[in-house]
């Protein structure tokens, strides 16, 4: 008894040690040592193979570390923007991921990329990217003594470029968080949010990407961001409508006057303050959140560049369908956006169908409100 008890001290202290090793790690030690319990003998040969097993991997392990040949996973949602009256200030993730794996790659001199999915034929593969560029940017600003190691980075996106969905934002979240994981910063999301301010200067996307669920946001004068993320009511549901061609972001702002009327400035103000408290209040208050995401700040001044926009903000009130709780541009468009209870695929046809009538094809997508930003995960492989 006294042998077993002190065999059972050194399998605990084995599989301790293993602790913050991969599971499949901690399974083998389990395993042999548990295997080994049924003499004494075999306690004392099984115990000194665990310890000695678990040693061996628990130190290659650790190399693995040391040498940089841990893969790390980064996953961004799309996002989208202003939601009708909150121009520039509210955004919302939605269930669609850009992805990314990334590993030191020691032999290289330059970092680079391979990507599939969406944009695959559009993105710099080298030094140039968008993502690389937003991680040496929230290194120069977090951690400016350091460097970026060389890394192998592979993307997997489902987000389309140039729509209105946030893809800037997707790509910008993964680079702040590769030099926040791979330089061992530690840095709030708050801080990784103000590293992506270097690179896109309004936090509604990225905010949204970072945070998951619906978000406020703004810059304070002193260029700090402020965010507060709120839940969007699980019972409602975004029909998403993408346009067959890309709005530049730049060119929608082009069409925005430089001054508005003080009428105009105080609707949009009402709204954007009632508006998170009717997405996520339950019961849900149709004709409440159907007249808070009402805009005049950007939407009606952006139709001439989204044939078919003007006619879909209208639907809400001509469809005659009380599933369809509004409608919306979705950022800088060309995607538009319904918030819907029911009834998804017909609403989303009926969008197909006035954007057609237009000369605009188009595709849908039924997508749920994520509360879950921005992740990051190691793995051993």
């Amino acid at each position: 008894p006294v042998l077993t008890e002190r065999m059972e001290a050194v399998r605990t202290s084995a599989l301790a040690r293993a602790d913050s090793a991969d599971g499949a790690i901690r399974s083998a030690l389990k395993g042999m040592s548990e295997g080994a319990s049924h003499s004494p003998m075999s306690v004392a040969v099984g115990a000194a193979a665990a310890v000695a097993v678990g040693g061996l991997l628990f130190g290659a392990y650790r190399k693995a570390r040391a040498q940089g040949r841990r893969v790390l996973t980064i996953s961004v949602p799309a996002t989208t923007a202003n939601l009708g009256c909150g121009f520039d200030a509210f955004g919302a993730a939605l269930d669609m991921y850009m992805t990314l794996r990334a590993e030191v790659a020691a032999n290289q001199s330059a970092t680079s990329f391979t990507y599939e999915g969406e944009g695959a034929n559009e993105v710099a593969l080298d030094e140039s990217n968008m993502i690389w560029k937003s991680a040496i940017a929230c290194q120069t600003m977090w951690a400016p003594g350091r460097r970026m190691p060389k890394l192998a980075v592979h993307v997997r996106n489902s987000v389309p470029f140039g729509r209105g969905l946030g893809s800037s934002a997707t790509a910008i979240i993964a680079g702040v968080m590769l030099a926040n994981e791979f330089l061992d910063l530690s840095l709030t999301k708050d801080q990784l949010l103000d590293a992506a301010l270097e690179i896109e200067s309004h936090p509604d996307n990225l905010s949204a990407a970072l945070y998951g669920g619906a978000t406020c946001s703004l810059v304070s004068e002193s260029g700090k961001s402020m965010v507060r993320a709120y839940p969007i009511s699980r019972a409602i549901r975004a029909i998403v409508v993408v346009p067959d061609f890309q709005l530049a972001t730049s060119k929608a702002r082009e069409v925005l006057p430089k001054e508005y009327s003080l009428a105009d400035v105080v609707f949009n103000v009402q709204r954007a303050a009632l508006l998170p408290m009717a997405l996520s209040e339950a019961p849900i208050n149709h004709s409440f959140i159907r007249e808070c995401m009402k805009d005049r700040i950007h939407q009606n001044q952006r139709a001439p560049l989204v044939p078919g926009l003007e006619e879909c903000l209208w639907l809400p009130s001509t469809l005659g369908n009380p599933k369809l709780l509004a409608m919306a541009l979705s950022g800088a468009g060309p995607t538009i956006i319904g918030l819907c209870t029911g009834d998804y695929n017909a609403i989303g046809n009926k969008m197909i169908d006035t954007l057609r009538v237009a000369g605009v094809q188009s595709k849908s997508y039924v997508m749920n409100f994520t509360r879950t930003g921005a992740t990051a995960t190691w793995s051993l492989f």
